[in-house]
This record gives structure tokens, sequence and C-alpha cells, in this order.
């Protein structure tokens, strides 16, 4: 829920199928999805490469089972040790920024079941990640129901994530500014590693859905959202200058409550063959972030099965309460602005805007491809994203160069 760590899934607005023909009943469907992320914003780059595919049939028209995996291929370098202006002002010529490499292979296998009877269906799912240093369990459950003549569709949803992080031992005697940042993975999870533990992240999410059609090619959708966070939500590799040259591991508060409402539209203009969709989105967190969303996207039909997109979002945030580009300027002897501190850029007050497009194909024949292939289905898209950061410095220079490029294909065939 926060911006660039959404920003894959919020690329664009939920696509509300009463503006398409009713799907023919399918038994199975099979999809694929990759999609490449790259940045080199100043003395970072990141690139991560996310292939996935799944399959779900319905042996019954009450029984839904779905299957899938997804991966993420990281590769990059990013910052392991963060000073302000402040503190390079006072230490000319210090080159105290630094950076790690980063490499890493996420796997993510899933699993879903829903039960339908009449207008309501329930879904349950759970899924499984595993990387060096990072290990998830989350449970889905939901419940969906149609009314009024299927114009009207409310929706709940609850997830648990039990999730555990990498760290380093600290001292026995150490506080969080004598904290020292862990160095690389190696031991993670492997319980022979004498300066290695793991600590606990509980997520509890809720989500409300209504949605609404209003007429044949006016629909809306409101969406509330809630998370409570507890437990390590730092970045156990990265270390902040504090006073006297002292680089601390990075604290984050352990308790973090979050919430948002947003309100999307889809119009379709008949005459046009035109689908134009608008959004927005609030959010607020007890870290005291308050960011807004703006999102626009028009669709139009130039054939039969085929149509293309372009959509726009801007995205403003303000910063965490214990933001600081500096964490110097505090009380001796450590310095630190209060009791946390941060190196990372995402909480700090920034701006972004995304342009992107997307083209998709779906052919439904009338005589099965190859005798068993009744639909096909293929998209490609590619998105750019500027950011803004009007306070984050690596040492009193500004991050210039922060853009990031998506590129994304789609395949799907319905039997």
């Amino acid at each position: 829920m926060g911006a660039r760590s959404n920003a894959l899934a919020a690329l664009s607005f939920v696509s509300l199928s009463l503006l398409a023909p009713d799907a023919r009943a399918q038994l199975a469907r099979f999809e694929t999805a990759h999609t490449v992320y790259h940045e080199s914003p100043t003395r970072t780059n990141m690139t991560v490469y996310t292939p996935g595919a799944s399959i779900a049939v319905s042996p019954t028209e009450w029984l839904g089972i779905r299957g899938g995996y997804e991966a993420d291929v990281v590769s990059g370098a990013t910052v392991a040790v963060k000073a302000g202006s402040a503190y390079q002002a006072t230490n000319p010529g210090a080159d105290v920024i630094t950076t790690a490499s980063v490499r890493d292979l996420r796997h993510s296998p899933t699993g879903q079941v829903t039960l339908k009877k009449g207008d309501t269906s329930y879904a349950f799912a759970y899924t499984y990640s595993t990387e060096n240093d990072y290990r998830s369990h989350n449970l889905y459950v939901a419940a969906r129901t149609d009314a009024y003549e299927h114009n009207t569709q409310f929706e709940l949803s609850y997830a648990r994530n039990w999730d555990g992080v990498c760290d380093r031992i600290q001292g026995v005697n150490d506080r969080p500014p004598r904290f020292r940042a862990l160095e690389d993975s190696s031991g993670c999870f492997t319980g022979d590693a004498i300066n290695r533990t793991r600590r606990s992240l509980g997520i509890d999410g809720f989500q409300a859905t209504w949605s609404q059609a209003w007429t044949p090619t006016f629909v809306t959708q409101l969406v509330y959202t809630a998370q409570i966070l507890d437990g390590f939500q730092s970045n156990p590799y990265r270390a902040v200058i504090l006073g006297q040259g002292l680089k601390a591991q990075e604290h984050h508060p352990d308790d973090r409550a979050r919430q948002s409402i947003a309100l999307r539209g889809n119009l379709f203009v008949r005459p046009i063959k035109t689908a134009f969709r608008l959004g927005g989105r609030v959010y607020r967190d007890t870290w005291d972030i308050v960011s807004g969303t703006v999102d626009a996207e028009a669709e139009r039909y130039f054939f039969e099965g085929f149509r293309g997109a372009v959509r726009a979002r801007y995205y403003r945030q303000g910063g965490a309460v214990f933001w600081s580009d500096d964490y110097t300027g505090g009380a001796p002897p450590l310095g630190p602005k209060g009791q946390y501190w941060t190196g990372d850029r995402e909480l700090s007050p920034f701006w972004s805007m995304l342009l992107g497009f997307r083209a998709t194909y779906a052919l439904e024949p009338a005589k099965k491809i190859g005798g068993f292939i009744s639909a096909v289905k293929a998209s490609v898209s590619g998105d750019t994203i500027a950011f803004d950061y009007s306070e984050f410095t690596l040492g009193g220079v500004p991050i210039t160069n922060a853009r990031a490029f998506i590129v994304g294909a789609q395949f799907g065939m319905a039997f």
C-alpha cells in the first residue's frame, strides 16, 4: 500500500466485465505473464524479472480450482549506508555513501479453491513465498455475492501473513543506535550460522468492495482496504549515519496500521467504441504518511478482438513522522532525531507520474483451434514512471535519473 511497492499492481484499473461479452463456459484456462522492471537512479540500480503461470479448472459449476507459480529474479545494487546533507557538510570529502550488490530469487507457488452456490461464492487460497532472506505464508479468504439482477456485487476478503525476515544477531548489551546491518544472506534460515536470526512480521489485511452497474455502459467500484502490521519492518541490510559517524542499522517501528479508500468509474462510449476509466485513492497510516493517487485510462476497441489502451497515474505522498534526510543533528552522543531512523527514500516526501500503454487481442473462434482450444488472449504493455524526491539526498546529492521502466507480456488459453 506504499508507493513503488505497489507500482506493478496498480498500473491499471480493474477491467469490469460488464463491458465485454459473456464468456463461454470453460473447463480449464491456462495463463502466463512475464514482467521486467528496471530502474537506475543515482548510485543504485535494480532489475526484476517476474515470470508467472497459472492454470484454473472448473470440473463442476460449483467448484473452481486454481494453481499458480510466480518468481522474482532480482539483480542490481542498493544503498547500504545512507548519510544526509548535514553530515556531509561537516565532513567534507567523506564518501560514506556505500552500495551493496543484490542478487536474489523468489519462488512463490499458490493454490486456490472457489465454491459457488447461486449468486454467492467463497474463495480460499494459500501462497508460500521463499527467497534467500525472507519467508512468507499467506492465507486468503473471500466471500462475494451478486444482487439486484447482477447489477450489484459485494465482496469481503481477509488475508493473513506469517513472515520471517533474516537478520544478524546483535550484541547482548547493544541498543538500536549500535545495531549493525546484515552483511549478506549467507547462513539465513539454515540453523547453522551463529550470527543469523529470524525476525517475525505478521500482517492482517481486510478489504471490502462494492461494484455497481448503473447502466449497461457505466460501472463504479468502491474499495476500502486496511492492514495491520506487527513485527520487523526495517531493511536489515541498510545502515544510517547517526551522530559521530556511527553507522546504525535502519530502525523502524514494529507496529503500523494503514488504510485506504478508492473510487473507480468505467464509462463505455458506444459511438467511438472507447471505455474511459477514472479513479482516485487516498491513503493514511500510523507512521503519518498521507498519500493520494489519481488514475486515468482510455481503451479503444479497434476491430473484433483487438483493443488498445493508454493510461496515466499521478501519486503524491508526505514523509513518515520519523523521516529525516540527516540524523546527525540530534542530542549527543548518538544523535538520532527521535526513537527511529530510516534510509528508505519511499518513506520521504515524493511524487511520481506514470505513463503507459497496453494492447490486447482476444479470439473466440466458432470452431475450436486444434480441436481443443476454445479461446486465446494475448497482451503486451509498457510503462515508464518518473519519481521526484524533494528531500532525500545521498550525502547532500539529490536523486537524479529517478525513472523506472516496466515491460509486460501476457498470454492465455481456454480449453
